[in-house]
C-alpha cells in the first residue's frame, strides 16, 4: 500500500470555526462549523492537529486496472455481441441460405474489419451462448436433416 504522500487532496468537516495553517506556513484553509472542504496534503497534519474530522481514509487506493485488450480481442468481442445481436433479431435477410451472418448485417454493427474465420467462429460462440441462455434460434444454424411437421 502507498503512503499517504500519494494523494492529492481530501475532504475534511470541521466542528468549530477554526483556521488551519501548514508546517511551513505556506498554505492555510479557514473552516467554519460543520463546513466540509477539501484541502491539500500539506495541510493534513495541520488539520487532524486541529481536530478536523476526515471524510474517508487518507491512504492511497491503487487505481482501478484496465486491461488492455489486444486487437485480435477486441475483433472477437465486438463479432460475438454483433453475432447476438443478430440472431435475438432473427431477421432472415441478415443470414446466408448456410445459416451464417450476411457481412454486410454484421457491418452495419461493427466499425472495424474482420475475417471470414473470425465471423465464423464468433457466430458458433454466439450461437452456443445463445442457446446456454435459453434464446435457442436453430432457425439460423446449419440446415436440418428433420422433416417439417
Amino acid at each position: 500500500m502507498e503512503s499517504q504522500n500519494d494523494i492529492t487532496s481530501a475532504k475534511f468537516t470541521s466542528h468549530r470555526n477554526v483556521t488551519i495553517v501548514s508546517a511551513e506556513g505556506a498554505h492555510c484553509a479557514i473552516f467554519k462549523a460543520g463546513q466540509t472542504r477539501e484541502i491539500g496534503k500539506r495541510l493534513f497534519s495541520a488539520a487532524i492537529e486541529a481536530g478536523l474530522v476526515p471524510e474517508g481514509p487518507l491512504e492511497y487506493k491503487e487505481p482501478e486496472v484496465v486491461e488492455n485488450k489486444t486487437q485480435e480481442e477486441a475483433v472477437a468481442i465486438g463479432l460475438l455481441e454483433a453475432c447476438k445481436i443478430l440472431i435475438e433479431r432473427a431477421n432472415k435477410e441478415d443470414f446466408t441460405t448456410v445459416g451464417l451472418p450476411r457481412v454486410p448485417s454484421v457491418k452495419k454493427l461493427v466499425n472495424f474489419d474482420f475475417t471470414a474465420r473470425q465471423m465464423k467462429e464468433s457466430f458458433a460462440l454466439a450461437m452456443h451462448e445463445v442457446e446456454v441462455d435459453g434464446n435457442d434460434s436453430k432457425e439460423h444454424s446449419e440446415p436440418s436433416s428433420e422433416p417439417a411437421e
